[in-house]
Order: structure tokens, then sequence, then C-alpha cells
């Protein structure tokens, strides 16, 4: 299908239309539940998510369900994160209980600090992972963690991986492989480290990235 640089209202609508599975079952797939079209408020923002990808949409930006699909959960993103501002569930304590330790400075941004945690929380989502899981799947050894952090830093640089770990909603591990001149199986052994690490570099979460690089520091002067 051929997308013109000017689209009329007509012909969104009816491209609403042949593509209503699709815009479906991207919610869903987002949301993790079963939509109701008829007063969802994640359908809504899916549907104007839609006609704002038909509006922007050219043929550089590739595949235009591929592009489609990521507006669609930027937006949907958004909202929940907007949702999420009213109710925060995610507290310090939690983060402690699975090992995952921030300093005492930064009490004074502790606010900021929670909202990237949860900003964090939601991008984790998308593929299908927690901080629980991150947490369980974290190199035990200190060489590990420090290697797969350098891994993700040099990966998140590269507009293709990241580009296809999104679209894919997983890591593309030969790819990341091939970036970071690295076997598959070191990225396979720490992937899901590596992912989340490499949403931290990409979303640019400043307070948590400045935790894992003062831990990367440490290691380097122990």
């Amino acid at each position: 299908m051929i997308f013109s640089e000017t689209i009329d209202m007509e012909h969104i609508d009816e491209l609403i239309k042949s593509h209503m599975a699709f815009i479906i079952r991207t919610t869903s797939n987002f949301t993790g539940r079963y939509i109701a079209i008829e007063n969802d408020d994640e359908f809504s923002i899916a549907l104007l998510a839609f006609k704002e990808a038909v509006e922007k949409y050219d043929q550089e930006k590739g595949n235009f369900l591929s592009f489609a699909k990521l507006v669609i959960e930027s937006r949907l993103l958004n909202f929940t994160q907007l949702k999420s501002n009213q109710n925060k569930a995610i507290s310090l304590d939690e983060l402690y209980e699975q090992g995952i330790e921030f300093s005492q400075n930064h009490s004074s941004t502790s606010i900021d600090l929670q909202e990237e945690i949860e900003l964090f929380c939601k991008e984790l989502k998308i593929f299908g992972l927690t901080l629980e899981k991150l947490a369980d799947e974290a190199p035990k050894h200190k060489d590990t963690k420090e290697r797969a952090i350098d891994i993700a830093e040099v990966a998140s640089d590269d507009h293709e991986v990241v580009t296809q770990m999104y679209q894919k909603r997983k890591l593309p591990v030969r790819h990341v492989a091939k970036v970071s001149n690295v076997s598959e199986k070191i990225i396979k052994h720490s992937k899901v480290f590596i992912l989340g690490t490499m949403i931290l570099f990409i979303k640019e979460f400043k307070q948590l990235l400045q935790w894992i690089m003062k831990s990367r520091c440490n290691h380097h002067v122990s």
C-alpha cells in the first residue's frame, strides 16, 4: 500500500476499517488484556495513534505496519504513564528487596528517581519483563555484569539494533553480537540484563544510569 504525503480523512477512515484487527491486536498485546472497542480508553488512544502514523508515514520509515505499531505503543505508553502518576505503586523498598540498591545521596531527587523507576517498568512491560525478572536474570559475577553493561551501551547507540528490538519486542541477539564484537553465546547468557540496560541508555534514565555507571566505575577501581 502506498501512502501519499496528504491523505484526506475519508481515506484514513478506510484504512482504519481495513486495519481494525491490527489495531485491536496491537492494543491488546500492549495492555495484556482483552480490548472492548466500545468503551476502552486504550483503544481510543490506539485509533488516534494509527491516524497519526498514517499522517506522518513516508516510505523511508520502512514497513508501514511496523511504523504504526511503534506509534501506537508509544502513545499507549504515554497514556499509561499519565495514569501511573496518579497511583505510584513501585517503592524503593521493593527494589531493595530485589537486590537493586541506590546510593543514599539520591534522597534529594527521590521523586525523579521514583518516576524513572515507574517509566522503566512501563518500558520493561513492552518486552514482557518486570523488575523481578530483571533482578533474577542479572549476572552474578562482576566481570560478566561489567561486560553486559558495556555491550548494552554500544548496542543502544546502533539505530538498527534499537529499531529491531522494539519492533520484535526482544533483543536481536545476532545483531547485538555483531555491533559489540562478541559471540552470540555471550549475548544469550545475559540477554535479559543487556536488554534492560539498553532501555536505560536509550531512554536516558539519568538517575538509574548514574547508579549503574557508578557500579561499573567502582568495579574498575576495585
